[in-house]
């Protein structure tokens, strides 16, 4: 059973790829798909890169590898690599503020963060998602006779059904997630430690 008064679309809105055709760069991935890459073979070897957890010392000494100086990369260095990915299309921009402290401390306090609203939109309008995001509360049952429910996803729970029924006609009942935890982060940033707030949507199956 789905929930009788289920949310509404109001016309359409950007989508993530709307932005990746808008940037000052679209025009050149007109004809490289890849830029500001050369191409899939370059991005392959940027992308493994930068997911693999790599200082940037150590991606300096993966790139002066005799092998590695023999292939046709765009980039010959970490700070190369950063540069140009940071010229691909990004999620909400990062801002930061200083914390003032009781106490002095060897280096300032410093708190990074993202709007939480924008980055609820973003993840609302990436194509990842797309078909993976419950938009209205069911009521799942194991059998016709409805005799047992089925509880899987956040949605199919009756917080959701009474929380949905508790809004305005229309509105769209999105189930925030925040979790928080020690991090060790090597890549680009010299092995420092954080302890980020990530935020998700429950209504993501």
């Amino acid at each position: 059973d789905w929930h009788p008064e289920p949310s509404q679309t109001y016309g359409r809105g950007y989508t993530f790829l709307d932005l990746f055709h808008s940037d000052e760069n679209s025009v050149y991935r007109a004809a490289n798909h890849y830029y500001p890459f050369s191409g899939r073979k370059d991005w392959e070897v940027a992308s493994w890169l930068l997911r693999s957890g790599l200082s940037m010392a150590k991606i300096d000494s993966f790139l002066s590898l005799e092998m590695i100086k023999s292939l046709p990369l765009s980039f010959c260095s970490a700070k190369e690599l950063r540069g140009r990915a940071e010229m691909l299309p990004s999620g909400p921009p990062w801002l930061s503020q200083v914390i003032p402290t009781a106490h002095p401390t060897k280096l300032p306090v410093i708190l990074y963060w993202r709007d939480p609203l924008d980055c609820i939109a973003s993840i609302l309008n990436h194509p990842f998602f797309h078909d993976w995001i419950d938009f209205t509360p069911r009521r799942v049952y194991a059998t016709a006779q409805r005799l047992c429910r089925v509880y899987s996803e956040w949605m199919t729970a009756d917080d959701a059904w009474n929380m949905q029924s508790a809004l305005p006609r229309g509105a769209m009942l999105l189930g925030t997630i925040l979790s928080s935890d020690k991090t060790n982060i090597s890549m680009m940033t010299g092995d420092r430690v954080t302890h980020p707030l990530l935020i998700s949507l429950a209504n993501i199956h």
